[in-house]
């Protein structure tokens, strides 16, 4: 659950993994049909730990005669205005468009202090000025943990605060039948990365050293900070299912799928994000292609006991969008909040595959495996108008390599807005593609568009000529990729 109610929203559905036919039974004898999915909570729907520490939060599962105490990972969320995490002069942190109210965004923050399980790289983000366990923090697990139900009157486990306890049924939507039990409790002496780790592996190397050192943030904020271009990185993810590379803020740029009989070879050129008219504003652009003025900046960058989180700002003239990664065992969730002026054409974002691999095939509700080979195909688009119903949606590319399964879907109170699928697989590619290399090999994702752009009345918050939010109104694209073994 969210917080936020946002007016357009691109959001990623759990059928997924439906799609695809997994099934299974949790280690503690949970009948949960969906093991590697995420179950995240906001602090609201805890009631009994909102006031305690975050970091000696704990789960347990029961597998009828025992308990075991699993990876939970609580992150904390803060209203934090743009200009701190873009160390700028305070003289120039954005105000509410034509009031003096100070314009703040949520974001992830930082934790206070390292306990077991959990890594950060330093940002100017500062801490959630509320320390302890608020309703706006999120706490994380995994279906896989999860186990049996004790009876009303059992037993709580050793070292845990009793009257804290919350019991977190979790329940597939697609089968009521099945589902699993959490129980999560405060403890004194216990905390919630004490466990263990589910396995994900992220590490932060920016290539210039230190990130507040020698970060390249754009012209107006302080030294040394005050500069723009490139900021090359060789950052990873590394988990038992997939290993990404990741080359700039916005530049994904390698995947190799590593479970299950997959060969672990790369298959991504990169991830595409892209104004739907023209060249002028895509990943590199955000990257440092242009002085926006804002060039961009990190808003998290933290590895937990139950997932990684790379949060970071700025798309050109549209300073304040945030996109956050969030990488699980087997898949990775991305976010993009998109804040910015009136005149956006349309948005999109698309998965490139590497030059050359061979052996992948393209599937989706209205196609099915279409050979990807550098030659065009008849492939018919999926699309919608909001305001009608959602046709279902997903796209999988397919291999010796392994599976990816990315799902998109648009949740909007905005009608007339036209959603399509996108398709393509040619070498060279014409036009030409505007990042990347000559070719389009199996390109695949989602594109968002209005006739006459969208502005500040369809969900932009801010001014066309400063940048500055207008409202509180917040368009959000969500894509799920899922990172399966072969013959999926």
């Amino acid at each position: 659950m969210r917080l936020f109610r946002p007016r357009w929203r691109i959001a990623v559905s759990a059928i997924v993994l439906a799609v695809i036919g997994l099934a299974g039974c949790t280690r503690f004898g949970a009948t949960i049909s969906r093991p590697s999915d995420p179950v995240v909570l906001d602090g609201s729907a805890l009631p009994r730990l909102v006031g305690t520490d975050p970091m000696h939060i704990v789960g347990f599962s029961w597998d009828g005669s025992a308990w075991h105490q699993v990876p939970v990972q609580v992150d904390e969320r803060d209203f934090v205005s743009p200009g701190v995490i873009y160390h700028l002069p305070t003289a120039l942190y954005p105000n509410l468009f034509g009031t003096t109210t100070p314009y703040k965004i949520l974001v992830y923050t930082p934790p206070a202090h390292l306990s077991p399980g959990y890594v950060m790289s330093s940002t100017y983000t500062p801490p959630d000025s509320n320390p302890m366990f608020d309703s706006n923090d999120e706490l994380s697990l995994l279906s896989a943990d999860t186990g049996l139900q004790v009876g009303a009157t059992g037993a709580n486990p050793s070292a845990v605060n009793g009257a804290s306890r919350e019991e977190v049924k979790v329940t597939d939507p697609l089968a009521p039948s099945q589902f699993g039990y959490i129980y999560l409790f405060h403890s004194d002496t216990l905390t919630g990365g004490a466990a263990g780790s589910d396995g994900v592996v992220y590490n932060f190397s920016l290539d210039s050293g230190s990130y507040t050192g020698t970060y390249k943030m754009g012209m107006n904020s302080l030294a040394p900070n005050n500069s723009w271009g490139f900021n090359p990185e060789h950052s990873t993810v590394t988990t038992a299912s997939y290993s990404m590379k990741l080359s700039d803020r916005w530049l994904n740029d390698g995947l190799s799928i590593t479970q299950g009989g997959a060969s672990g070879v790369n298959i991504l050129d990169r991830s595409h994000y892209y104004v739907t008219v023209g060249c002028s504003r895509n990943e590199d652009t955000f990257d440092g292609g242009a002085d926006n003025p804002g060039e961009g900046a990190y808003v998290a960058n933290i590895s937990g006991p139950v997932r990684a989180i790379r949060s970071y700002i700025g798309a050109n003239s549209y300073t304040a969008t945030v996109n956050t990664d969030v990488f699980y065992p087997d898949r990775e969730d991305t976010v993009t909040e998109v804040r910015g002026h009136a005149g956006l054409p349309g948005y999109g974002s698309a998965d490139d595959f590497a030059t050359g691999t061979t052996g992948l095939t393209y599937s989706d509700p209205a196609n099915t495996r279409v050979v990807i080979d550098g030659h065009p195909d008849v492939v018919t688009p999926i699309t919608y108008t909001t305001g009608s119903a959602a046709p279902p949606s997903w796209q999988m590319v397919s291999g010796p390599q392994g599976s990816l399964v990315t799902v998109r879907a648009l949740d909007t109170t905005i009608t007339g807005l036209n959603v399509s699928t996108v398709y393509q697989d040619q070498n060279p590619a014409s036009p030409a593609p505007c990042t990347g290399d000559a070719a389009a090999w199996g390109q695949n994702g989602m594109n968002v568009t209005l006739a006459g752009g969208l502005g500040s009345d369809h969900g932009s918050d801010a001014d066309r000529n400063t940048g500055h939010p207008r409202a509180p109104s917040l368009p959000v694209l969500r894509v799920t990729r899922l990172l399966d073994p072969v013959g999926r």
